[in-house]
């Protein structure tokens, strides 16, 4: 009863937390068990919480024994379907024992139940694969090996893709994979266990490659983003992919990545040629407080647009500062209670989560127990009551739509200046579009050649 409650205010947490909360595949996903959910986990307790929210059925989750330190808490997370696990990175130098983890597992898949495991071990909040642990794979064929009422076992990889996993309205794209059966590796394992392991943990890091973006260091994933702010739009309209947006975005965001490691490999002083110009580029902008030069077509509706937003901005300023007053605290509290309890980025976006769901409901119920006792009428308390969350997200859209707006101008009287920075900041982010676009066609004339070596 505790995680179906848990559950429904946690997704309409997830739904007021993103922007865009996008599922690609999500019929692939079993409904019922026995099932072991595998996925990468670059944002600590909210990965759990997503993937656990578009599964019908009850997720059993293996957590990290640590999270098991008190009586309550012992309590409390097994009723919420936690499942400890003991790791060497716990208690280095003692032997750890995981046989419980293991009896219990395979209790619940037995009954027909979905586990998830992150088999990375631990979160990163990073755009990249760490090492995938073997224990998944050995505990889907010791299961199905000892247990012929899961023969049918599935593995469902599913690929994590946030925009941004720290800030609030930001994006996430799950990727969901299709699911790998296990019973075809049975034979295999009798006759060779450990290799048959190693071969299933190495299919699933395979099928989780393939649902998210991985660069390999952080200096690569900041550079590639900084070519996606420059050059993704062209490259789109140069690539038609039938598909929708998200999806669109995730396979260019591939492609670059793709280029990128080839150039690297082949062209180290190029790319650090090119990185040092976008460098320089991103500084400038900064430095303008900008966060990208349109394009001569955006420039042709660039003023229109700005003329109506703050026009539009001007006439519903009054709705804008009832919803900020009204919710001002509701939306500001989650983001300081982040901030005292973690400095750590990737714990930010649970805690606020977290929080949110209790200062929202328990900060509307005050403001309107504030109104009836000053006014105590029913209609006009149930309507305050439901203008409240409308009002905060008016509020939010608000905020963002006046950030754009302002960058627009800033934009217009840079260009409309005519000034020496501005032809400096275009004529320098042509060349990067110009060496990106040489690159691009260079790049797929040597994969078609390589296809095509006669």
């Amino acid at each position: 009863m505790l995680y179906l409650v848990l559950k429904l205010i946690l997704r309409t947490g997830l739904w007021v937390f993103f922007r865009r909360f996008v599922v690609r595949n999500r019929h692939l996903m079993p409904v019922r068990g026995p099932l072991l959910v595998v996925a990468n986990h670059p944002n600590t307790f909210m990965d759990p919480i997503v993937i656990a929210s578009l599964l019908p059925q009850q997720v059993y989750f293996i957590a990290k024994s640590t999270v098991f330190s008190s009586p309550l808490h012992n309590w409390l997370l097994h009723r919420m379907n936690l499942i400890p696990i003991h790791r060497q990175a716990d208690t280095p130098g003692v032997p750890i024992d995981n046989e419980a983890t293991f009896r219990a597992s395979y209790q619940a898949l037995k009954e027909r139940k979905t586990l998830l495991i992150f088999p990375e071990g631990t979160s990163f909040n990073e755009r990249r694969l760490r090492k995938i642990k073997t224990g998944t794979a050995r505990m889907a064929l010791g299961a199905v090996a000892h247990m012929p009422a899961v023969a049918n076992l599935q593995i469902l990889p599913v690929g994590l893709n946030y925009s941004d996993p720290t800030r609030f309205r930001s994006d996430v794209f799950v990727n969901v994979g299709r699911p790998i059966a296990v019973a075809p590796y049975l034979t295999q394992y009798q006759q060779d266990e450990k290799g048959t392991v190693n071969e299933l943990t190495d299919q699933i890091r395979q099928q989780l490659e393939k649902l998210i973006v991985i660069t390999p260091s952080d200096d690569e994933d900041a550079l590639v983003r900084q070519i996606e702010q420059v050059y993704k739009e062209k490259l789109a309209a140069q690539t038609p992919i039938e598909a929708p947006r998200h999806v669109r975005d995730f396979l260019l965001t591939r492609a670059i990545v793709k280029g990128l490691a080839h150039f690297m490999e082949t062209q180290p002083e190029r790319v650090e040629r090119f990185r040092n110009k976008m460098r320089s580029y991103t500084q400038q902008l900064q430095e303008l407080d900008l966060q990208h030069l349109p394009t001569m077509e955006e420039n042709n509706v660039l003023l229109r647009q700005s003329l109506a937003r703050t026009l539009l901005l001007t006439l519903t300023m009054p709705l804008y500062l009832y919803g900020l007053i009204n919710n001002y605290l509701a939306y500001i509290i989650p983001s300081k209670v982040a901030d005292a309890l973690t400095e750590e980025q990737e714990f930010r976006a649970p805690i606020m989560l977290s929080v949110g769901i209790f200062s929202f409901p328990v900060l509307y119920a005050l403001q309107g127990a504030i109104l009836w006792h000053f006014w105590p009428n029913a209609v006009y308390l149930l309507l305050y009551l439901i203008s409240l969350p409308l009002s905060g997200f008016f509020a939010l859209r608000y905020w963002n739509t006046l950030l754009r707006v302002r960058e627009h101008w800033l934009l217009l009287r840079l260009f409309l200046s005519k000034s020496p920075v501005a032809e400096s900041l275009k004529r320098l982010r042509q060349e990067l579009i110009d060496e990106l676009e040489g690159a691009r066609k260079e790049f797929l004339y040597e994969q078609a050649t390589n296809k095509n070596p006669d």
